[in-house]
């Protein structure tokens, strides 16, 4: 009986599913780190909490994304551009899981801040939080089209990104060498700012990956994309 058909069509299925899946995780983390910011900014300790209770949900895709990739190289023994598809998604999904820890440690922070009065020294850390936010959905974007474009759009971004979190560290460390009556508030913004630098690595890393799924060039470390 000739099964090459069914087959074909069962890899496609799987691969499918893997993209699917991996958006989906994409879609949940983005999702938190929003929250954990709106939490910081409107407040809302019940935002920050809904970050908390939602990065499990991220946990468990991830580890099934890892099981299907390793299904799919299992059975299927993928090669050249889909074993590539295959790889380039579970290190995406890693990135993705780690954004999503980033945005648990900066509800976790939030809530201590909430608890003391307002001060509008807060208001610095969204220029850092909106560049990292737009690499994200971009490097998200450049995944869904396999668009190598999107990706190095993403990487140009990283420079304004390591400006906006250098110019609120300097505001939140100068108040922290003068006397203050928020020593803590500033300093759990300072580590706020800087996971949210990291958010903007971790989205360079998914658009990197993404330039390896398309071109099968390693880009990393200051790598030049050949044409």
């Amino acid at each position: 009986m000739d099964t090459k058909g069914h087959i074909l069509t069962e890899f496609d299925d799987a691969l499918t599913s893997l993209k699917k899946n991996t958006i989906a995780i994409g879609t949940l983390a983005q999702k938190n780190l929003e929250n954990a910011l709106s939490g910081l900014t409107q407040r809302d300790t019940a935002l920050c909490n809904q970050v908390i209770a939602d990065d499990e949900e991220v946990d468990q895709l991830e580890m099934q994304i890892d099981n299907d990739s390793l299904q799919v190289m299992a059975k299927f023994r993928p090669f050249a551009s889909d074993l590539r598809m295959v790889i380039s998604s579970m290190k995406i999904t890693h990135n993705l899981e780690r954004i999503s820890d980033h945005a648990v440690s900066i509800a976790k922070r939030s809530r201590k801040i909430i608890k003391n009065s307002e001060i509008d020294e807060i208001s610095y850390i969204e220029p850092a939080y909106h560049q990292a936010l737009k690499m994200l959905q971009i490097s998200l974007q450049s995944y869904s089209d396999s668009s190598t474009e999107l990706a190095l759009e993403v990487l140009s971004m990283d420079t304004d990104l390591s400006k906006f979190h250098k110019q609120a560290t300097k505001t939140y460390t100068k108040r922290l060498e003068e006397p203050c009556d928020h020593y803590k508030t500033y300093l759990n913004l300072v580590f706020i700012v800087r996971w949210i630098e990291r958010v903007g690595d971790l989205a360079t890393n998914i658009a990197e990956d993404v330039i390896f799924m398309q071109s099968a060039q390693d880009i990393r470390h200051g790598g030049d994309l050949e044409d």
